[in-house]
């Protein structure tokens, strides 16, 4: 996916292993901010995602300290080292693929990243995780922190200000954002607010039928590291 200059910009919190959506936005657009800044919230995705075992869908999650933390930012969070996750993850993904035709892959990727202790933040651990996700589908969006951008403000004003410290003269927004974004103030501004569609379409799944929403692990581990927008 090759781009010639920024233009199009979208902002996320950096999700934990995310599903296939925030993958396809990121790759609709020339950079993507990751927004460390903004409130951790607890039982969101930034920490958890979903897998899907016998049962049906469940959740992995990563540890975080948040006592007496409860405002911290996104970019505060420490992982809970006091959990064996970073051996248990690995060990249920292997029970979870075990079957599936790409495990290999997937959990190469993956167990260097838990192997690293240095990894000690949650963004830092999720940021590496996409990244290694985005160099092996051959993504070029470049991934830019929010806190290393001069982008001061919330809801509207944060997206915009995003855009613009990004060089971007285009705000791709997920399709939530028609429920609280103000295009009057993208429109003085002068940046054109385009909003993001992914439709989730059917792949072979483990343990049945096919269940949406599940983490990009899950199409890696059953399809491979393949570009899903190509010939779709």
């Amino acid at each position: 996916m090759t781009k010639d200059r920024v233009r199009v910009v979208s902002a996320h919190q950096p999700n934990f292993a995310p599903w296939l959506g925030f993958l396809d936005k990121l790759a609709a657009s020339d950079v993507m901010v990751l927004l460390d800044t903004v409130q951790f919230a607890k039982r969101s995705y930034q920490n958890r995602t979903r897998v899907k075992g016998p049962g049906g869908p469940q959740w992995l999650t990563v540890p975080v300290i948040t006592k007496g933390r409860y405002d911290q930012r996104t970019i505060d969070v420490e992982i809970d080292e006091s959990r064996d996750w970073r051996a248990t993850h690995p060990r249920t993904l292997h029970g979870l693929y075990a079957k599936a035709p790409h495990r290999a892959e997937v959990l190469e990727l993956v167990e260097q990243l838990y192997a690293d202790e240095k990894l000690a933040t949650l963004t830092d651990f999720n940021v590496a995780l996409l990244r290694a996700v985005v160099d092996r589908l051959g993504i070029t969006t470049r991934l830019v922190a929010a806190s290393e951008l001069d982008a001061p403000g919330a809801s509207s004003r944060l997206m915009l200000n995003c855009t613009t410290a990004a060089g971007g003269s285009v705000y791709l927004s997920g399709p939530t954002g028609r429920d609280y974004l103000e295009p009057a103030m993208f429109d003085e501004a002068g940046v054109e607010l385009r909003y993001h569609a992914f439709r989730p379409f059917e792949y072979p799944q483990q343990f049945g039928g096919f269940e949406p929403g599940l983490s990009c692990l899950d199409y890696f581990a059953n399809v491979g590291f393949t570009p899903w927008w190509e010939g779709r």
